[in-house]
């Protein structure tokens, strides 16, 4: 609950802040960068988001990695501001916060796609147009496979949940023949 309340402060100051500048892009961004390479090194995350750690230190490996991958200078001072406050943890809470915010100031959402195998484009664009006809709004997909569902897909959007997978049929199928439904 916390980590959602910050996440949000932190992502609409930035959103606000890129549309003042036109920056918005480049910060979802930059910070998908930062989250892309916490996610890839632990040591780098242990660092950055342990309080046990030297604040100096944090600094200067933040500023290497600046460096290497140009990030803009309100970025480093975004940065900068969640390492002196001890929110860096919160980073990647922060990134989806500020992708929903940046969703629905352009008229967009984000579904949630689970298939039990790999689906190409042409399926991935009428799942998508699917979705768009009922929520009314342009729909970017996040794209996950579970072999477990065995067939079908599960499509999470706006809080909802459309699963057509056999796994889910089956089940209910096993309730119904048992009475339970």
């Amino acid at each position: 609950m916390k980590d959602d309340i910050v996440a949000k402060r932190y992502a609409r100051a930035l959103y606000d802040l890129g549309k003042e500048e036109g920056l918005q892009d480049k910060f979802l961004e930059d910070m998908e960068a930062i989250v892309s390479i916490l996610e890839e090194s632990d040591e780098f995350r242990a660092i950055m988001e342990s309080p046990l750690y030297d604040i100096l230190l944090k600094r200067r490996i933040m500023g290497e990695l600046i460096k290497q991958i140009k990030l803009t200078k309100y970025m480093e001072n975004f940065l900068g501001i969640l390492l002196d406050k001890d929110r860096f943890v919160y980073l990647k809470s922060i990134l989806d916060s500020y992708r929903q915010t940046v969703d629905e100031a352009s008229g967009r959402v984000r579904a949630t796609v689970t298939s039990a195998m790999e689906l190409d484009k042409t399926q991935l664009e009428r799942i998508a147009g699917t979705l768009k006809q009922i929520v009314k709004k342009e729909v970017d997909l996040d794209i996950s496979i579970d072999p477990a569902l065995i067939g079908g897909l599960i499509a999470e959007v706006e809080g909802m949940i459309y699963d057509g997978s056999v796994k889910t049929q089956i089940v209910r199928l096993k309730q119904s023949l048992k009475g339970e439904i």
